[in-house]
């Protein structure tokens, strides 16, 4: 199983990881959640093996993928 963890500040100025997403896309949706219904700030995704989706890309992600 894949380890995505999103790493965000939550609305109460917080630094926080969230909890293990099986996969890139899980990550990306859980960030998406996080980002538009608890307003978090999203900094970034850390995956498997230190693959690294900066705050630049999840937004673009979100941006394209509007659901």
């Amino acid at each position: 199983m894949s380890d995505w963890k999103v790493l965000y500040r939550d609305d109460l100025d917080r630094d926080r990881t969230s909890r293990s997403s099986p996969s890139e896309e899980v990550a990306l949706e859980r960030a998406r959640q996080l980002y538009l219904k608890e307003r978090a700030e999203i900094y970034k995704i850390e995956g498997p093996n230190g693959l690294i989706l900066p705050k630049e890309q999840i937004m673009r992600w979100m941006s394209a993928n509007k659901g």
